[in-house]
């Protein structure tokens, strides 16, 4: 028993925890690059920023949308193989984006196929440490999802640096090359052994049921054989004056014959096991379907999944204009790529102190979750006065990042609190795919807000309502737990 466990919360769980850690900054890195490149693509492609704005928003909608169809090649290949794909996914979509000199072009490399892969990453970084934590998994999600603030961090400088050394075109080159590295961090995910003790139980006991069905059915074609050669001449005999004396007996109708004779009674009970399997997966296909509505009915988890669009299209609308927003408000290229990594030093510590907040019963995943959003619904309203200097623009970087990134560590806690440890891939990758449609429409949202009203402030507005809505909506799941 002590070596089926010995990979939970001790050993080798560390190792699977650091490699979701550097998967969740090289996928970061690669996010929140969106915002940084976005005024290089209005340079050197088009300067349309409708148009230019669905690049960033198609990277961040395709990393979260695809969480489902992430879900089910994780499960057939394992998590392993899925980071190692994921990192070549980022590598062919960012290398193909190199070569693209139109919009279009790098919607489909640089949005959809690194997206794609992105996202495979995104969900093996929030699906793994399940596999190998029980006790100290908040602390395992603080620490893996914290290494999206680390990406964060080093996103502005970064890409300002490849930006002026090889324009847009070699900076997507070699940042391909480096997100690629996630492949190298998939491979330390070695595949759990309690993950595959119960893999392997639920393959041993069909075999032994069919076993059993053998066994039993070699034991009744015997006792057939058997009482075929009981009957002799005299017994014969006896059973036949026993029917003649008995034809007349009113007892002995037809019907009552057919329902006495052997034949009908062996029809009737081979007939029955075959009857009771039918009503038995009839009555587990019922079961089944009330059972996945009650997953997005019930305990508040509908509540969740539309706390988690709002949450989105503002976050969204925040990673992708910002740096567009601080040029126009008079900061220059290098120092509007800098407020993320601003934003990028509080993010991280908010990250792992969130995933120790969460360890503790008292609070409450809901609650924490319930006060980052407000908080950052509010440092977002404030941004229209906080934008006039590069100082106060730095005040609103470092509010963002403390409160936006602790809700990245709480999806799969609040997943295991609303759903089950069971569920968590198929939650998460639900979850993942309503963040998705938030991130995909938030940054298209903002721009026609800002070409229809000539007044950049009122997208910012925008996307600190969606947080406050977004608080609103996880209030709505306590309610909704306290009703169940």
């Amino acid at each position: 028993m002590e070596s089926q466990t010995k990979d939970i919360d001790r050993g080798y769980a560390w190792v699977v925890c650091v490699a979701c850690f550097a998967i969740s900054v090289l996928s970061g890195t690669l996010n929140s690059s969106a915002g940084v490149i976005t005024p290089a693509i209005l340079e050197y492609v088009d300067d349309d920023l409708v148009k230019v704005s669905w690049v960033g928003s198609t990277l961040l909608g395709t990393f979260t949308m695809c969480g489902p169809l992430a879900g089910l090649i994780q499960d057939k290949i394992g998590n392993r193989w899925a980071g190692i794909m994921s990192g070549i996914l980022m590598l062919v979509g960012l290398t193909a984006a190199s070569f693209c000199k139109t919009v279009t072009g790098l919607i489909l490399t640089f949005g959809v196929i690194a997206g794609l892969g992105s996202g495979l990453a995104g969900n093996v970084s929030g699906v793994a440490p399940s596999n190998y934590f029980r006790k100290r998994l908040p602390v395992a999600y603080g620490i893996a999802m914290s290494g999206g603030a680390v990406g964060l961090l080093v996103t502005g400088p970064l890409t300002i640096q490849l930006l002026q050394m090889y324009t847009l075109s070699g900076a997507l080159l070699i940042l391909g090359a480096i997100v690629f590295n996630v492949s190298l961090a998939g491979a330390l995910i070695r595949p759990s052994s309690t993950v595959q003790q119960e893999e392997s139980m639920s393959k041993d006991l069909p075999r032994q049921e069919d076993t059993e069905e053998t066994c039993d059915a070699q034991g009744d074609s015997t006792m057939k054989k058997q009482s075929q050669h009981v009957f002799t001449v005299e017994n014969a005999t006896v059973k036949f004056e026993e029917l003649d004396e008995n034809r007349c007996s009113p007892a002995n109708s037809p019907g009552n014959i057919e329902e006495n004779s052997p034949v009908k009674s062996n029809e009737t009970a081979g007939s029955q096991p075959e009857h009771s399997s039918h009503l038995t997966t009839e009555n587990s296909r019922s079961k089944i379907r009330p059972q996945c509505l009650t997953w997005f009915c019930s305990n508040g988890f509908f509540f969740y999944l539309l706390s988690l669009i709002f949450w989105a299209l503002g976050d969204a609308t925040c990673m992708v204009h910002l740096p567009n927003y601080a040029e126009l408000k008079g900061s220059t290229p290098a120092q509007s790529a800098n407020l993320f990594t601003v934003m990028g030093v509080p993010a991280f510590f908010s990250g792992l102190l969130t995933g120790f907040a969460s360890s503790d019963t008292a609070i409450g995943n809901i609650i924490l979750h319930l006060g980052l959003q407000a908080m950052s619904g509010v440092s977002l309203l404030l941004l229209p006065l906080l934008s006039h200097t590069y100082s106060l623009q730095m005040v609103f970087s470092i509010m963002y990042g403390t409160y936006s990134q602790g809700s990245f560590t709480l999806v799969g806690p609040i997943c295991i609190e609303l759903i089950g440890r069971s569920k968590l891939a198929i939650a998460y990758g639900v979850c993942s795919f309503c963040m998705g449609i938030g991130y995909m429409v938030g940054p298209p949202i903002a721009s026609l807000i800002y070409n229809s009203t000539g007044v950049y402030d009122y997208t910012f507005l925008f996307s600190g309502t969606c947080f406050i809505i977004s608080a609103f909506l996880t209030l709505c799941i306590s309610l909704a737990k306290k009703q169940t």
